[in-house]
C-alpha cells in the first residue's frame, strides 16, 4: 500500500525545543544506532498527535533543501527512509511503534545528477515509494542522473529503481531486484502509486516491474485513438489514460464502460491510483457544471464512490495534473490532492476552490480519519497555511501556527523531520503516537 513518498522539511528552529545539542554524524551506514533514542524533543504539532512521548533518530538529508525521503509500510508495521552518508544513502526500516532498527540496506550510490543542478542545488534527492504487488510490500527508491560504468565509458542518463522487501531483515541488505532505465533528458513525469514503476518521456514510457526487475518500454501517444499513455501500473495491468479515450486497465476494464452515457470517454484522466484504486474524473459534455470523481475498484472497475468535484487543472488535455494518494494505514480512509474518500461508509469528500476558500490539497490522512495537506492559493507567493480535516464532519481547520504535519502515519503513530538540535543539521526522524 502506497503510503508516503518523500517529505519536505518544513520546520524553523524557532518551532522546535532545545534537544541534546548532538550533531548527526554521518558514516557509510548513515547516522544513528539500532536503538532509538530515549529522549524525544518536542516539536509543534497537530493536537492529534502527544508530542511528549514516542520516540525519536538522528537522520541526514541528502539534498540542500533538507528533504528528507521517507514512506510508510502499514503492513509490515514499519517506518522506511533514505539516510544520507555523504557519499550515498543508506534505506533503513524501523519498527513504527518503537523504533528499533528492524534492517538496513547496505550503501546506494544513484545515478549523479547533472554537475549543473548539483551546483545551483537545484537537484533533488531519491524518491522514495511503499509498493503492495500481489499482497506484498515492497520498499523502492528511484533517482535520476548520469551513470558511468568505469572512468573510460561514457556517461548516460538513467532512473535507476531499486527494490527490497518490506519484511527483510539484518544489516547490509541487498536489493531484490536493480533496474537501470535509459532515458533521454529528465522524464516528465514518474509514478510509483501503484504496484510498479512508471516513466513518463517526451517519446515513450516504460514500466519496472519491482517484484522482477523487467523492463518494458511503450511508445509515447498523447492522443491516441485507442489506449493512450501509460500512467501507473497494478496487479491487473497498465492503467493507461488519454483525453481521447478516457482511461483504463488495459485487457481488464475501461472507464467508459462504467459512468453514464452523458459522461463520454473523451474530456477524461485518470489522476490518481494506488495498488486497490484508480481515481478518474469526468465532465458531463452538457452541463459545465456537473463534474465528478470516480473511485474504482482497480480490479474489476466498479465503481465504488462517485463524488461531485471539479477535475484538477489540466484534466481533459494530454497532461493532466497528477495527485499522489495516502491511504491510511487500515486501508479505510483515502485522500488525493482535493479530494477525500470514506471506503466503509463510501463517501467522498471534495475540497476544490471555491468563491470563499482556496483549493486544499490532501497529502497524509490517520486511522481516524484526520487528513492533513496545505491551502493551495492562486500565487503562489502567498502563504500557504497548513490544515487538517476530520472527514466526520469535513470541515478544513488551520493548524497552530509553526506546527509541522506528519509526513506519514502508521501503528498509531505520526512520523515526522525536524531540527533536533543546535545545528541545521541536527536533523530527527521523530515518532509520536495518537492522543
Amino acid at each position: 500500500m502506497k503510503v508516503a513518498s518523500a517529505v519536505l522539511l518544513a520546520c524553523a528552529l524557532t518551532a522546535c525545543s532545545s534537544g541534546s545539542g548532538e550533531e548527526a554524524k554521518n558514516s557509510k551506514h548513515g547516522t544513528g544506532d539500532d536503538q532509538p533514542g530515549k529522549k524525544v524533543v518536542r516539536i509543534n504539532v497537530p493536537s492529534a498527535y502527544d508530542n511528549a512521548r514516542g520516540w525519536q533518530e538522528p537522520v541526514a538529508a541528502g539534498g540542500l533543501d533538507g528533504a528528507v525521503p521517507l514512506a510508510s509500510a502499514p503492513r509490515s508495521g514499519l517506518v522506511t527512509y533514505l539516510d544520507s552518508t555523504g557519499t550515498g544513502y543508506v534505506l533503513k526500516a524501523r519498527e513504527a511503534e518503537t523504533g528499533k532498527l528492524r534492517w538496513r540496506s547496505r550503501p546506494w550510490k544513484p545515478p549523479v545528477p547533472e554537475e549543473g543542478d548539483t551546483e545551483t542545488g537545484e537537484a533533488e534527492p531519491p524518491k522514495l515509494a511503499v509498493i503492495t504487488s500481489e499482497g506484498a510490500e515492497y520498499v523502492v527508491a528511484y533517482a535520476y542522473g548520469e551513470k558511468q560504468k568505469d572512468e573510460l565509458s561514457p556517461k548516460r542518463e538513467v532512473v535507476e529503481v531499486v527494490s527490497y522487501r518490506a519484511n527483510a531483515s539484518g544489516q547490509n541488505v541487498a536489493p531484490l531486484k536493480t533496474a537501470d532505465v535509459p532515458v533521454v533528458g529528465e522524464p516528465e513525469h514518474i509514478n510509483a502509486d501503484g504496484s510498479g514503476v512508471v516513466i513518463d518521456e517526451t517519446t515513450s514510457v516504460e514500466t519496472v516491474n519491482i517484484v522482477t526487475g523487467r523492463i518494458r518500454t511503450y511508445e509515447s501517444c498523447d492522443l491516441c485513438e485507442d489506449e493512450g499513455d501509460a500512467f501507473a501500473t497494478v496487479d491487473q495491468g497498465i492503467v493507461t489514460s488519454s483525453p481521447a479515450t478516457g482511461y483504463q486497465v488495459l485487457g481488464a476494464w475501461k472507464g467508459a464502460d462504467t459512468v453514464p452515457a452523458e459522461y463520454r470517454d473523451w474530456n477524461a484522466n485518470a489522476i490518481a491510483v494506488t495498488e486497490n484504486y484508480v481515481i478518474g474524473t469526468w465532465r458531463n459534455l452538457n452541463d459545465d457544471d456537473d463534474s465528478r470523481w470516480v473511485l474504482h475498484d482497480a480490479r474489476s472497475g466498479k465503481v465504488l464512490v462517485t463524488m461531485q468535484c471539479y477535475p484538477p487543472e489540466g484534466t481533459g488535455n494530454a497532461n493532466p495534473k497528477l495527485y499522489t494518494p495516502s491511504v491510511s494505514a487500515s486501508g479505510r480512509y483515502l485522500v488525493a490532492g482535493t479530494g477525500a474518500f470514506d471506503l466503509k461508509r463510501k463517501k467522498g469528500y471534495c475540497f476544490e476552490g471555491t468563491d470563499e476558500r482556496n483549493p486544499i490539497e490532501l497529502t497524509t490522512v490517520d486511522d481516524n480519519g484526520i487528513a492533513y495537506g496545505a491551502s493551495v492559493p492562486a500565487d503562489p507567493s502567498d502563504p500557504s497555511p497548513q490544515v487538517q480535516v476530520p472527514l466526520s464532519t469535513g470541515t478544513p481547520k488551520t493548524v497552530a501556527s509553526g506546527a509541522i504535519i506528519p509526513a506519514a502515519d502508521a501503528a498509531g503513530y505520526g512520523f515526522f523531520t525536524a531540527p533536533t538540535g543546535s545545528g541545521k543539521l541536527a536533523l530527527g526522524l521523530i515518532a509520536y503516537p495518537h492522543r
